[in-house]
């Protein structure tokens, strides 16, 4: 049995080692919000020095048919990977990719959308537009690889992005009576930590950036309604479709499409969705969904549950290793008001 002198010297030894580890954990809080804070400054520094576009003449003169169906097409922008660089040479031809590759892509993408859009009008009443944007727009510094061959730096990276997405909307915007942007800022390259993190990853993160500086750049163009949404994943309502949009990198998977992971999501994701609306009804549309539409994993794939965009940025060094090969592309379709999704479409670019 311990002597008393003997418990109150390991009780203070116990009592001085919670304290050193309370202080540790005081000086890692305070350091994080001192970061954050430079953080938040930064953003806002450059956001306020942005020059908004201005407004164009739209071209878009809407034409109501009577007994016509209203029809909402979709594209979904994910992963352009801005600032990474294949070398062709390096993975025998399969692709090549840089950052003036990238914007005769997004341009290609875009025309020919457009084009698209304009042939479904002659049978369907189109006045709204859809555009997702799910994530890994820049290329990051998140490997050391990335930072070695990457064309520019992270900061560079968000600026460019941001340039050719404001491009790309404000061009589509001249084609819609009001064009409808979701953009979703937490994904797997922008992050700033070398460890993907479950608090505040959304704003720690130079994809949030991205997305308030293509904001700025749209803040006159009084037909864009874009929001950013600092989460994980959100549910968007387009023509009565419910989607669940993300990036996908939360997915569990390895080496391809993790069809059995993308399932088991979907699963926990609608479990723990309708034990909240069973109990408080009114929450269905906003945690409801239809189906789960991510990016992420670079292959255009399509089912009833979910979907997935292709990558701007197409086979890399790192597919290739693995024995993949996925053409670069940008996923669209329609959403009819009562048949819902319809004419899937992969541009290929």
């Amino acid at each position: 049995m311990k002597k008393l002198h003997e418990f109150k010297a390991s009780r203070d030894e116990r009592v001085e080692a919670l304290e050193m580890e309370l202080k540790d954990k005081d000086s890692i809080l305070s350091g994080y919000r001192k970061e954050h804070g430079k953080l938040e400054l930064f953003f806002e520094r450059v956001i306020k020095n942005i020059q908004p576009l201005k407004p164009s003449k739209i071209e878009y003169k809407p034409i109501e048919r009577k007994g016509t169906s209203n029809v909402i097409p979709v594209i979904q922008f994910t992963d352009w990977h801005i600032g990474e660089v294949q070398l062709p040479e390096e993975i025998e031809d399969f692709n090549a990719y840089n950052y003036d590759i990238a914007k005769s892509r997004t341009k290609d993408v875009t025309r020919r959308f457009i084009d698209w859009v304009n042939l479904h009008r002659n049978v369907y009443n189109i006045n709204t537009g859809q555009v997702f944007v799910t994530g890994d727009m820049i290329s990051g510094d998140i490997h050391d690889e990335l930072k070695a061959t990457n064309e520019f730096p992270s900061p560079v990276q968000v600026v460019k992005a941001a340039e050719l997405l404001a491009e790309r909307i404000y061009e589509m915007s001249d084609h819609f009576g009001v064009l409808k942007v979701d953009f979703i800022s937490e994904d797997n390259h922008a992050r700033l930590t070398r460890k993907p993190q479950a608090k505040e990853a959304a704003f720690n993160s130079f994809n949030y950036l991205v997305g308030k500086m293509t904001e700025a750049y749209l803040a006159q163009i009084t037909n864009v309604d874009f929001n950013i949404w600092p989460m994980l994943e959100k549910v968007v309502n387009v023509n009565g479709m419910r989607y669940l949009i993300g990036h996908g990198h939360s997915v569990r998977g390895w080496m391809g499409v993790p069809w059995y992971g993308i399932e088991r999501k979907i699963g926990k994701e609608s479990q723990a969705r309708l034990q909240v609306i069973m109990s408080e009804k009114e929450k269905m549309d906003l945690i409801g969904f239809d189906k789960y539409c991510i990016g992420h994993f670079h292959t255009p794939f399509d089912s009833e549950l979910y979907c997935c965009g292709g990558s701007l940025s197409g086979t890399s060094a790192y597919d290739h290793q693995a024995g993949r090969y996925s053409r670069p592309s940008q996923s669209a379709w329609m959403v009819h008001e009562i048949h819902k999704e319809f004419n899937r479409i992969n541009f290929k670019v």
